[in-house]
């Protein structure tokens, strides 16, 4: 598999990023290392999808929403797409919204997001991707080693592995919170995008 050169910064994903860093209330630590994991997925999916208009711009929205509640809630589907749909309202892209909603609705999907289905290129690369990343480097889907091992070095996501995601979790069970980001058909119809993905 050929893959891109090592993307270092995106301008679109650091706005995003940057203007919502209020969601980590005061966990400047645990954000940047979501904005690692951002990176790395980022890389990955540009990596697994064919180049198109617009594919780095949606891949870095997307990548830049898909866990950002999670510091708020395990149940972070939801709040992470209204806060992308927001974004696209106020710059001009609400085209985009359908199709960034089930690439972040669908990115935990275990099994293929079919090629039949709407918008399956980057919703597809986008879940291989954090899978990725999820896994360490575990699962790779054909990716060389040699380049995940080059992205996993260039970006720290450590702290938002071993701390957010786990606190996330312990208030998810305190709060008896149900785990929308196991059903991304839900997640679809609570975010106001039923039916998008048929």
């Amino acid at each position: 598999m050929t893959t891109p050169d090592l993307l270092r910064s995106s301008p679109l994903a650091e706005e995003i990023l940057e203007s919502h860093r209020h969601h980590a209330r005061g966990d400047d630590v645990g954000f940047d290392a979501y904005k690692a994991h951002v990176y790395r997925i980022l890389n990955y999916a540009r990596a697994f999808s064919p180049d198109g208009p617009d594919r780095d711009d949606k891949l870095a929205v997307a990548a830049a929403f898909h866990d950002l509640a999670a510091f708020d809630t395990l149940d972070y589907l939801v709040p992470s797409i209204e806060a992308q749909d927001a974004w696209l309202r106020r710059t001009g892209r609400e085209n985009w919204s359908d199709e960034l909603a089930l690439i972040v609705a669908e990115h935990h999907r275990m099994l293929m997001y079919g090629p039949e289905r709407p918008h399956a290129p980057l919703v597809e690369a986008l879940r291989k991707a954090d899978l990725v990343d999820v896994s360490q480097g575990v699962i790779r889907f054909g990716l060389p080693r040699a380049y995940v091992r080059e992205v996993r070095a260039a970006f720290d996501a450590s702290v938002f592995f071993r701390r957010v995601i786990p606190s996330g979790a312990l208030r998810a069970l305190r709060q008896r919170q149900r785990p929308g980001f196991l059903q991304p058909g839900n997640a679809l119809l609570r975010s106001g995008h039923a039916g998008s993905d048929r």
